[in-house]
């Protein structure tokens, strides 16, 4: 199995992704359907996230990886976005700094908000696929092309869940 991004960019997922792709499969989203929006006021950003990674979806703003975890759940939620081109929601990801918060409204009948907080930033080669694999706390992973106008590297923030919506609450 192999997933495409935009510009040439190709990320083989691990045998255990793509069981993974397979059993969200019955749950997930429809490719292309808006499930949140995300909000970083550190560089002014408020932006669609759509299921999928195909140009569709990234050409409307950024998208969530297929077969990873959904905003506010445990498991690794990873994003993808582009810098340069279809809008260029993540142009500044590289200004971004630990501690930096991100904000993911889910969409739905009952909207939730869910706080994230960077804790680490770093750029990595193409293939690293290891920063797609599940974790087992809810963890936020964004990443864009890097530097801008290339496919060299990717450039990456992590962030944890730090608030949880009080359910039910008045």
């Amino acid at each position: 199995m192999v997933a495409t991004l935009a510009a040439a960019i190709t990320l083989v997922p691990t045998a255990s992704h793509v069981g993974q792709v397979e059993a969200a499969a019955v749950s997930s989203p429809r490719l292309g359907r808006t499930v949140a929006v995300v909000d970083i006021p550190a560089i002014s950003l408020r932006t669609e996230l759509l299921y999928g990674i195909h140009d569709d979806a990234l050409s409307k703003g950024l998208g969530l990886w297929p077969g990873t975890a959904l905003p506010g759940r445990p498991g690794n939620v990873v994003v993808a976005g582009h810098r340069t081109s279809h809008g260029a929601p993540m142009r500044d990801i590289d200004k971004l700094r630990v501690g930096d918060r991100i904000f993911v409204t889910t969409s739905g009948k009952r909207a939730v908000v869910h706080e994230y907080r960077i804790t680490k930033r770093k750029v990595v080669r193409p293939d690293a696929m290891w920063i797609t694999r599940p974790t087992k706390t809810a963890t936020l992973t964004i990443f864009a092309c890097h530097p801008p106008h290339s496919i060299a590297y990717r450039y990456v923030i992590f962030a944890k869940l730090v608030s949880r919506p009080n359910v039910g609450s008045a």
